[in-house]
């Protein structure tokens, strides 16, 4: 028997045989420079494949091998030091799974005590009426009128708002439509994006790191912020920051979430329906938000800027800067591609139109500025490495630098 029909025998690869010959486990004979396999070495397969399922290590394996082939189990003494492994082996496995038992029984009781399924259901989360002051036309700059209200639990389920000028958003089990929202994503870059959570899950465990180490840098910029009540905004196409940090922001605030596909904010809707906190939901596009100029104190760029420039082939800044205070804050996390150029390239087959050249830190720093908002602090938190894929473009052997930034609203106008 040659190697290849020895190794398909035992569903193995001729090179995991070779390591068991070269580990001299295996002896088969030679002829013609090639090996050929007998029923010795089958029976020692055979052994070899038990020993693995009782966990026997390589280094025991050889032990009870050359211990049986030394004495063909004709010693007593040899027979005692056999019985003497295997019962330890036997040991070794009762006390793992006496621990296994018992891990098992504390997750019964972690899964006994999860919160029931709730009753509360997403629709009854609505637009809170501290925020009908800031509902604003976006081109004219004047307080939206409101017709057809419904109102339910302290918010705005349904309604319909417009302006003199042509503006129009509905309102609809408590979201704002604004006239051109999408029923899916533009965003194309992952499978099931609308899920924002599985989006998350299709990074490799070292990218997932340098995301939560960079969320805890942004939360730590605004941390001393958050003691009086705040206008938080994230969008469009946000990741998991408010998903991961809501609790530790607080219940004062107001957060407004937006993104251009109603898919994704009923997802976000749905993850956040039983909280406390006042979330204004809103689906359109970046220079459709019914807001007033001035209003957000906090503007969370959870790759925001990153996908609507793989989405758009622009940044966003334009239209979300006249929306924040001045001296209002914007934390960030921005990705680098200088050592990953035919990663960034894969991002054109689902974005045709985008523009790899402009996804620069500094791109990214000149547009904000023009929009009167100046980076003052960028930290590297770290990259991936090149042997593995980090997330669904990446090509082997190129890796990303992972951003953290922090930002001032200074200015109405552009920095000269």
């Amino acid at each position: 028997m040659k190697i290849g029909t020895f190794a398909r025998k035992f569903k193995l690869n001729p090179s995991t045989v070779r390591y068991y010959i070269n580990s001299g486990l295996i002896v088969p004979d030679r002829e013609g420079g090639q090996y050929v396999f007998n029923k010795d070495c089958i029976q020692d397969m055979e052994k070899i494949l038990k020993y693995k399922k009782y966990y026997f290590s390589l280094e025991e394996i050889r032990l009870l091998f050359f211990l049986e082939k030394a004495s063909r189990f004709k010693d007593e003494i040899v027979l005692g030091v056999c019985a003497d492994i295997l019962k330890n082996r036997r040991d070794k496995l009762i006390e793992q799974r006496d621990q296994l038992n018992n891990i098992i029984d504390d997750l019964n009781i972690e899964i006994e005590n999860l919160p029931s399924t709730p009753n509360k259901e997403a629709e009854d989360i609505g637009i809170v009426y501290s925020f009908i002051p800031f509902l604003y036309c976006p081109y004219c700059q004047i307080p939206l009128k409101l017709d057809s209200a419904n109102l339910y639990n302290g918010g705005i389920q349904k309604g319909l708002l417009w302006c003199e000028c042509g503006y129009k958003a509905t309102i609809d089990n408590g979201i704002v439509l604004c006239k051109d929202y999408d029923d899916e994503t533009p965003f194309k870059a992952f499978e099931n994006v609308n899920s924002i959570i599985a989006m998350k899950q299709q990074f490799s465990a070292t990218y997932r790191l340098l995301i939560s180490q960079t969320y805890l840098y942004m939360y730590n910029k605004i941390a001393n912020k958050l003691e009086e009540s705040r206008h938080i905004m994230a969008g469009p196409f946000t990741l998991n920051f408010l998903l991961e940090s809501l609790e530790k922001l607080g219940e004062d605030h107001i957060y407004i979430i937006f993104d251009p596909s109603l898919k994704r904010i009923n997802k976000l809707k749905k993850y956040l329906a039983l909280s406390n906190y006042k979330i204004i939901f809103i689906a359109g596009k970046a220079e459709e938000l019914p807001i007033k100029h001035s209003t957000i104190d906090i503007y969370i760029d959870d790759y925001s800027t990153t996908n609507s420039m793989f989405t758009y082939n622009t940044f966003n800044t334009e239209h979300i800067s006249p929306l924040l205070k001045n001296n209002a804050e914007v934390v960030g996390i921005f990705t680098t591609y200088l050592n990953s150029p035919k990663s960034i390239n894969n991002f054109k087959q689902s974005h045709p139109g985008f523009d790899p050249s402009k996804m620069a830190l500094g791109t990214l720093k000149h547009h904000w500025s023009e929009n009167g908002v100046r980076i003052n602090d960028v930290k590297l938190i770290g990259k991936t490495t090149p042997k593995e894929i980090h997330y669904p473009q990446d090509e082997i052997g190129e890796w990303v630098e992972v951003h953290g930034y922090r930002a001032k609203k200074i200015s109405k106008k552009p920095i000269s």
